[in-house]
């Protein structure tokens, strides 16, 4: 199943040098003075286009959702070219660092969030300048943002990097909190009555039921190869077309989960135990804890708390729902990689 995921980018663990730190605040002003003060031309990208840049030139794009966004060829060469990307108005969202060798492809979120909204081809590159084509993405495939695309928030201008380690997430429970490091899963054997309880609980919430069926679901994934894929896409999809670049069977299978595992462990509270969900794709960004759930096992309103992260992070139940619902009707082992 392809969803957004979560992917969330994190800015990576490293220090800007003061060249790098003068070219990106370089860019940002000139794209704010052009932006602001000189009302640029603005190309709209309904659907896949090219587009010519010569070097060091700013673009702007207007996405098919509305945003804004300007594109900045940094360098360029017959090998290949760099680029960045920021939402507009400037200075307001993270800067977005990629760079693509000829005939190469990334997607790429124009405002550093967890799905992709565009995919970015170079066509062709020289030391002037490179064509490129752009083809949107619409958000809600929740199609995983390239490893290889790196993120530079406004904060690594001025050095600062982010503490080592999690960030803790609070999940409040009734009347009392807990914290829990998301980027740790602490693996528990605890077989007691108050886990299976808390479990036997848990299937009868429609939560635990649509875990469950897509725990199902990724299970079969090893079995889906891309002949299968293409077909069952052409199938299922309204076009009845092969599926397009961006979607194709080597890039949804690298961020769809192909197992779900479940974990509980105990809290300050005796009668609550928190269960986690977690996946595990090729993608690091689609592997993690992907839900938590508290249940109480003393209480008849037992199901307390359901926090969606990782790669469910920005969606619900009822979101998720209705995509399994759509794959689960499909007979074969791509249920779980075809969107709706």
């Amino acid at each position: 199943m392809k969803t957004s995921a979560n992917k969330g980018l994190s800015l990576p663990a490293w220090r800007l040098s003061l060249k790098q730190i003068i070219a990106l605040v370089v860019v940002l002003v000139a794209v704010y003075l052009v932006y602001g003060v000189l009302v640029p031309s603005v190309v709209t990208i309904t659907s896949a286009r090219s587009l010519s840049l010569a070097y060091n030139q700013t673009q702007f794009l207007k996405i098919y959702n509305g945003s804004t966004a300007a594109l900045d060829l940094q360098s360029t060469s017959p090998s290949g070219a760099s680029f960045y990307i920021t939402s507009v108005p400037v200075l307001y969202g993270p800067v977005v660092s990629f760079s693509l060798t000829p005939e190469s492809s990334l997607n790429v979120s124009t405002d550093g969030s967890h799905a992709a909204n565009i995919n970015i081809r170079l066509v062709s590159s020289s030391n002037t300048g490179a064509t490129i084509e752009l083809t949107p993405l619409p958000s809600a495939l929740g199609i995983s943002i390239s490893p290889s695309v790196t993120l530079l928030n406004p904060s690594s201008l001025l050095n600062i990097g982010p503490a080592s380690g999690g960030s803790p997430t609070t999940i409040s429970s009734g009347s009392s909190t807990l914290s829990s490091t998301l980027t740790t899963t602490v693996a528990q054997n605890n077989t007691s009555v108050t886990f299976q309880q808390a479990l036997q609980l848990m299937n009868k919430t429609g939560p635990g039921e649509l875990m469950n069926g897509l725990r199902s679901l990724y299970a079969r994934d090893y079995n889906c190869t891309p002949s299968l894929y293409n077909q069952t896409y052409k199938t299922y999809n309204h076009a009845h077309t092969q599926p397009p670049a961006p979607v194709s069977y080597y890039n949804v299978s690298y961020s769809t989960p192909t197992k779900m595992s479940i974990n509980e462990s105990s809290t300050s509270n005796k009668d609550n135990v928190l269960i986690t969900y977690s996946t595990t794709a090729a993608d690091p960004g689609s592997t993690g804890i992907a839900l938590l759930a508290i249940i109480n096992v003393s209480n008849s309103a037992f199901l307390r708390n359901i926090t969606y992260t990782g790669i469910f992070t920005g969606l619900n139940y009822s979101v998720l729902n209705a995509s399994y619902s759509f794959e689960r009707l499909i007979p074969n082992a791509c249920a779980a990689l075809i969107p709706q």
